[in-house]
């Protein structure tokens, strides 16, 4: 058996908004967090003595981190180095520069030639050899439809068109990989991809426009053992009842609110020809709570939101607390004791709305008889969402692409 820790999408430098500096090292407590879970992956592979560690893409938020952020992250994988652990980075869709070409943020660690570090930035197949034997990866790193045609054959096309071209020129450049295996050798697939079959998260929105989504039909080959994914933040296996285990690990850490329910963590494999056994591996990610109540006919609105958050879990929690409420009770709430109340939240936002007792529409400019641009209304619409202002340029940009293709 060859043992490999698979896990992805780490962020590093991600969530800051949520977090506070920690006067003792000067660093955002979020940054720490996400630190954390890293270095737990890490001792995990190390503990277990691992053969092979691969990481499914996704080290930033994007291309270009600081330097501070950089050094975190190799403290990390050198560790990896240390330990002679072969490793595999593969570069996802926040590796890349903007115009999609190269693994800039990752691109160092081939250039520095790190010990047993292979940086995936192309569709290739790579043969390692572990203390345990050896084994074969395709790499499948994050693509563009840059990367695959010319601008040429997508012009004027729209973009499902332009996707199934994108399917038809992948599929026989990774047939043409597969057809190469050695076919006594085990063989895992390790992949950035949004596939069909996936429940989506916000990472859907991040992508819109800068991608293609790949029919699983593809990664269901009786030559690959596990095809290990990244991307989703959402853990899953998409191929739950036969071989080859198609496995999204999910993010490491919570990024937003709107991976609140989601658990996070890692996977441990053990992989022989024909057969893989994989187990999820939780880590203990920075809760996030959401408290939404609604006081506008309490007698005592103060207590009732109290009572609210006293029933969560809120000790080292990020919580956000959105409480409906009438204009005339404003003055019945304590901000100091709903302050007191929420101490032991690790960092906490408080957002009233004030509702009217009036029939109305919730956005009137959104109402009857209103004749705005689609842009500007969808606009309007995000800007009233206060859950999701992490991805509204990202869902901005979507509607643009859509409505060109209109």
């Amino acid at each position: 058996m060859i043992k490999v820790l698979h896990f992805s999408d780490i962020h590093l430098g991600s969530g800051f908004s949520h977090g506070t500096i920690n006067p003792k090292t000067g660093l955002n407590t979020r940054l720490e967090d996400f630190i954390t879970s890293l270095s737990l992956c890490i001792d995990r592979a190390i503990d277990e003595a691992v053969d092979l560690v691969l990481f499914g893409g996704d080290a930033f938020p994007d291309a270009t981190p600081p330097p501070y952020i950089q050094e975190a992250f190799a403290t990390q994988f050198r560790r990896l180095a240390d330990a002679s652990i072969p490793t595999i980075l593969l570069v996802g869709n926040h590796d890349q520069h903007s115009q999609g070409n190269g693994g800039a943020s990752l691109s160092i660690y081939r250039t520095l030639a790190v010990p047993g570090f292979i940086v995936g930035d192309n569709l290739v197949t790579h043969k390692i050899s572990t203390k345990s034997g050896e084994v074969q990866v395709i790499t499948l790193p994050w693509l563009t439809k840059s990367s695959l045609l010319t601008k040429s054959k997508t012009e004027g096309l729209s973009l499902s068109e332009v996707n199934q071209l994108l399917i038809e020129a992948l599929e026989p450049v990774l047939e043409s990989e597969i057809r190469q295996l050695d076919k006594n050798m085990p063989t895992v697939l390790l992949g950035h991809l949004m596939v069909n079959r996936a429940r989506f998260g916000a990472e859907q929105f991040l992508a819109v426009g800068r991608g293609f989504t790949i029919p699983i039909s593809l990664l269901i080959r009786p030559e690959l053992d596990y095809v290990a994914l990244g991307h989703v933040h959402k853990h899953q296996n998409l191929n739950p009842n036969n071989q080859p285990p198609i496995v999204y690990p999910g993010s490491i850490e919570r990024v937003d609110f709107s991976e609140e329910k989601e658990e996070k963590g890692y996977i441990l494999i053990n992989l022989k020809k024909g057969e893989a056994v994989w187990e999820f591996c939780p880590l203990p990610a920075r809760p996030f709570v959401t408290i939404k109540v609604d006081i506008s006919q309490a007698e005592n609105p103060q207590k009732s939101l109290i009572k609210a958050i006293n029933k969560k879990m809120i000790e080292g929690a990020v919580i956000r607390v959105n409480y409906q409420i009438r204009s005339e009770q404003l003055e019945l709430i304590d901000n100091r004791v709903i302050n007191d109340a929420l101490t032991l939240a690790h960092s906490y936002t408080i957002r009233p709305e004030i509702i009217s007792q009036l029939s109305r529409p919730r956005l009137p400019e959104l109402g009857i008889g209103k004749s705005l641009d689609p842009r500007e209304a969808l606009k309007t619409y995000l800007d009233n969402k206060e859950d999701i202002q992490d991805i509204v340029n990202d869902m901005l940009e979507a509607a643009e692409l859509l409505l060109q293709e209109q």
